[in-house]
């Protein structure tokens, strides 16, 4: 979803000529399209950021929401909490109607609220530390902590959750699996933004083939490292062989203590 402004014109023709699909994106007359404006440091690691997502507070429900009807039996949805509340609400449902496996990325701690008290329906939930501090009214200082967070989201319905720790790596918690994954080691780091985005895209894009979980996430975090070597939020370098190399030459972060924050 864009404004009619000349940033909303840029992204759908720089998404068009990537040969991206632009059929479903919605133009919101007098409102501008979302932007996101970051302070990083030397190191190129965040230190401010400011986001105006107000254009999501006026989706049009009916028009956003009236082709779900044709999502198929296990289809891979991913949506963020800057839509409404009664999207997302209304996502969970068909979700549970359909058998759609939901996959949501909470965003921030305070749209993280937008989600309902219980989860059921969420195939994959991808909080930071922060969002599931929020989520699951605890405090995360380890990744302990942080897998005991993971369970209780498991607790209220979540099926699989993937905290993301960034330079710390992430805990992978569902029914079979609790672990922490470390991340690949990238010096330079050039510029932190999009790493998220590219994390969640990575383990989406494996889900889309059955790719096992575990595997997903393997590929979302080659994603993340890639993205942080380029001062481009989308990496534009990002390729099969490019991924096949993080994974295979890369070492990991090590994470020497229990209390890591």
């Amino acid at each position: 979803m864009v404004g009619q402004d000349n940033d909303g014109l840029q992204a759908i023709a720089h998404l068009k000529s990537m040969g991206v699909g632009i059929q479903n994106i919605l133009t919101i007359h007098n409102k501008p399209t979302a932007h996101y404006d970051v302070i990083l440091d030397k190191e190129g690691e965040l230190v401010l950021a400011l986001a105006d997502m107000e254009i999501f507070d006026h989706v049009p429900f009916e028009q956003f929401t009236s082709s779900w009807c044709e999502w198929n039996n296990e289809e891979i949805v991913f949506l963020d909490t800057n839509l409404p509340h009664v999207i997302i609400e209304y996502a969970i449902q068909i979700a549970r109607t359909q058998n759609i496996k939901l996959c949501i990325d909470p965003v921030s701690v305070s749209k993280a609220r937008k989600l309902p008290p219980l989860l059921e329906n969420i195939f994959l939930l991808k909080p930071d530390r922060f969002e599931a501090e929020a989520l699951t009214q605890t405090h995360i200082h380890s990744v302990s902590d942080c897998i005991k967070a993971g369970q209780i989201l498991l607790d209220k319905g979540v099926r699989n959750c993937i905290i993301s720790l960034g330079k710390s790596g992430y805990v992978i918690v569902n029914e079979t699996v609790k672990k922490h994954v470390p991340a690949f080691f990238i010096d330079p780091i050039v510029d932190v933004s999009g790493a998220g985005d590219a994390f969640i895209a990575g383990i989406l894009y494996e889900l889309k083939k059955n790719t096992p979980i575990i595997d997903a996430c393997h590929t979302g975090a080659a994603m993340a490292a890639l993205t942080v070597q380029s001062c481009h939020t989308v990496n534009e370098q990002i390729n099969f062989e490019a991924l096949k190399n993080i994974q295979l030459n890369h070492s990991v972060r090590e994470i020497h203590h229990e209390p890591i924050f």
